[in-house]
């Protein structure tokens, strides 16, 4: 068991207008926070973890295999394993969103962004 204070755990840029910090880590998940300027590419990607994301602000367009969805806050998303997915952030503000995934990301924890099926 642990808790901590993320306001002290520091952000990294995962790729231009993203910044990512990790907020929680256990032995089947891993926790996330991220942060996308208005108009920055998700690129594509997949990975072997399901992945569950909730909006806190803002708006993004997600294409997930070859259905697009829409979500802004209050919205949640669940993105398959090894399932190809890309977005991009929409709208006046920054896309805030907490994403967890199942099992943990060893590239995030390791301060990388490295999914598998990128491209």
């Amino acid at each position: 068991m642990s808790a901590k204070d993320t306001e002290k755990i520091g952000c990294w840029e995962a790729h231009l207008g993203s910044h990512l910090k990790v907020i929680a880590s256990g032995e089947r998940m891993t926790l996330i926070q991220s942060v996308i300027r208005s108009g920055s590419k998700i690129p594509p990607q997949s990975h072997p973890h399901e992945q569950i994301t909730f909006c806190l602000q803002g708006e993004a367009i997600f294409r997930i295999g070859r259905e697009t969805f829409q979500i802004k806050k209050g919205y949640s998303l669940i993105i398959p394993p090894n399932i190809m997915h890309s977005g991009m952030a929409i709208g006046n503000q920054e896309y805030l969103s907490v994403e967890a995934f199942s099992t943990p990301r060893q590239d995030l924890l390791r301060g990388e962004f490295k999914p598998t099926g990128s491209r």
